[in-house]
């Protein structure tokens, strides 16, 4: 996992801080593999984690709260049940793990705390077990032109609902304060589209395309755990 950034083999056209990224190069997947713990693992970008995560040879531990919500079976996949909200289970899953990812996501009021404590749980536990490298799904930064296009949008922005955002980025700023080694993946509108591997990458506020796949996004983030490209930053992402 520390290895030097030219293990990922990128082609890149840039404009700004804005680039098109993708894979130019097969790597072997054994050098790469390590124990990986997965959380949100059941929705829907987090089963496109965990089959990729798989079919690049990596142990996989799913952390879900239904076992049958993830119809996946594979020799290296581990389904662990449990609440992120209870720190031993939190706990017991991440010993033995070299990097979690997280696909986690809560709505509704109830769901600021709870990401909140979630949040807490997984970094106590990292911290404890030394596990370093945590690769966090987020939503775009709410900023005009990623999350709100158009004329409709616009004119509904006042009067839409604000603390989900605020809750974010409540979390996003208890995992910036922290020595982990975190990458905060932000996608711009998540569709079902199939992955096409060819995608923009903005760490600054040059916008990107709307939209980009779930498949595109869950590469993306497996492509952090051998990169130290965009360690502590916060990339948007659009197709």
């Amino acid at each position: 996992m520390d290895k030097p950034d030219d293990m990922l083999s990128i082609s890149v056209t840039a404009r700004g801080n804005t680039v098109t990224y993708g894979r130019t190069q097969e790597q072997k997947q054994e050098e790469l593999a390590i124990p990986l713990l997965i959380f949100g693992a059941s929705g829907r970008t987090g089963r496109c984690l965990v089959e990729q995560a798989l079919a690049e040879g990596h142990t996989v531990t799913a952390f879900v709260r239904d076992p049958r919500a993830l119809p996946v079976r594979h020799p290296k996949l581990h389904i662990v049940e449990g609440d992120v909200l209870n720190p031993d289970a939190v706990d017991a899953a991440m010993l033995g793990q070299r990097a979690v990812v997280s696909a986690l996501g809560f709505s509704g009021r109830r769901g600021t705390e709870a990401l909140l404590k979630a949040t807490e749980h997984i970094m106590a536990a990292m911290q404890k077990y030394r596990v370093y490298r945590l690769i966090c799904l987020a939503p775009p930064p709410p900023k005009e032109g990623w999350i709100r296009r158009g004329l409709l949008g616009k004119l509904l922005s006042p009067f839409l609902e604000k603390n989900p955002i605020q809750a974010w980025e409540r979390q996003l700023d208890f995992i910036r304060g922290s020595p982990l080694e975190w990458v905060l993946v932000r996608p711009t509108r998540l569709t079902n589209e199939p992955a096409t591997q060819s995608y923009q990458v903005s760490v600054g506020w040059t916008e990107v395309p709307e939209g980009i796949s779930r498949a595109d996004v869950a590469t993306f983030m497996l492509e952090q755990l051998r990169s130290r490209r965009y360690i502590r930053l916060s990339p948007v992402l659009g197709g």
